[in-house]
């Protein structure tokens, strides 16, 4: 592309804006960032540092010191770095997700991450997944697309990912942290989960995979 762009893709938890903007990135020759990566490496690196995301201010006084970088290869996979150290399977535990709403809801490190996400986007054209990228990080982005399926769709989906990672999990306990995670997600105070008004609706629930990546390459194709 002979200028950098920027294109942002919202959606609800298990609405596969993942693994699907690291496909599209790998055929458009875009640079996939995973936003929900940094806010993961930020709540390791808290439990890592003080065991408890609770707790003062000072749990998070040192971010600038953190060292957060992503790379993201030609096939499609991203690798998350704190320091030197690959992080990017410790992020997956369950751990991680049950203390990073804590740490998301933080304004001071919600600033930290947009100032930093921007920064990645300044040196390429990109693909950011996240759930307030087109309404906050990048209001102006080139492209904006909201990735939606039902509730049951989304928890088969998170089963199959964790599976993937050598997990078993309850599927009754992932299709209520789905709903839970939608109420808050939607509620909270700072980076809330909205479609911006320009943003392209697409409800993924009986699409596949493949046919979903290749309407978000047809929509690049028209609007880029």
């Amino acid at each position: 592309m002979n200028r950098k762009i920027v294109i942002a893709v919202d959606g609800p938890a298990g609405s596969g804006k993942s693994s699907i903007s690291r496909v599209v990135a790998a055929k458009k020759d875009l640079k996939y960032i995973d936003s929900g990566a940094v806010y993961r490496a930020i709540t390791w690196h808290v439990l890592d540092s003080y065991g408890s995301v609770d707790g003062d201010a000072a749990h998070h006084n040192d971010l600038g010191n953190i060292g957060i970088t992503q790379e993201f290869s030609p096939d499609g996979q991203v690798k998350t770095f704190i320091g030197n150290r690959d992080v990017s399977m410790l992020i997956r535990d369950e751990k991680i997700a049950a203390n990073i709403g804590t740490i998301a809801d933080s304004r001071e490190i919600r600033n930290f991450v947009n100032t930093l996400l921007r920064g990645w986007a300044d040196k390429d054209s990109v693909i950011m997944d996240g759930r307030d990228v087109g309404t906050v990080i990048f209001p102006t982005a080139d492209l904006k697309i909201y990735l939606d399926a039902s509730a049951d769709i989304r928890a088969l989906r998170r089963i199959k990912e964790y599976r993937e990672l050598g997990k078993n999990v309850d599927e009754n306990s992932v299709k209520k942290q789905i709903i839970q995670r939608d109420s808050e997600d939607t509620s909270r105070k700072f980076g809330a989960l909205i479609k911006a008004e320009d943003a392209i609706y697409l409800d993924t629930t009986t699409l596949t995979k493949d046919e979903v990546i290749d309407r978000i390459i047809e929509l690049i194709t028209i609007k880029i």
